[in-house]
């Protein structure tokens, strides 16, 4: 595997769209980066839009913060923006027309987050676990 993003592609198979297939790009630092940057950010626009810190710590006062981290960190995809995911790493398709912002816009759920998961798996084999070099 190259040290180069652009050059690590995977054509993935859509099993609910026969014959179709989707090529895929590993994320480069920079776009994992901004991935993760826009999904803090959409994070913070959502706790200011149900009433910022104290709606926070009203939530933990019932207990239920705790189960939310305990959930999201299970999960390190919800470290990710999706559609930045999508938009960085779908490189080509079997469909007439090629990707575009609208169409990945366009993608219904089972698809986007399909490729949302393909994209991730293809960046991060371990899970985004680093690598111990002893």
């Amino acid at each position: 595997m190259s040290i180069f993003a652009s050059y690590v592609t995977r054509i993935v198979p859509l099993p609910f769209d026969e014959p179709h297939e989707v090529t895929i790009q590993k994320l480069s630092g920079k776009a994992l980066q901004a991935a993760r940057q826009a999904q803090i950010a959409a994070s913070m626009d959502f706790v200011k839009a149900i009433g910022g810190a104290a709606f926070g710590r009203e939530l933990a006062a019932v207990g239920e913060s705790a189960a939310l981290v305990a959930e999201a960190q299970a999960d390190p995809t919800r470290q990710y923006d999706r559609p930045t995911i999508l938009a960085k790493g779908v490189k080509a398709w079997t469909y007439p027309e090629p990707p575009s912002p609208a169409q990945l816009d366009d993608l219904d759920e089972q698809a986007a987050d399909f490729l949302f998961h393909a994209i991730l798996d293809l960046t991060l084999p371990n899970g985004g676990k680093k690598n111990s070099s002893s």
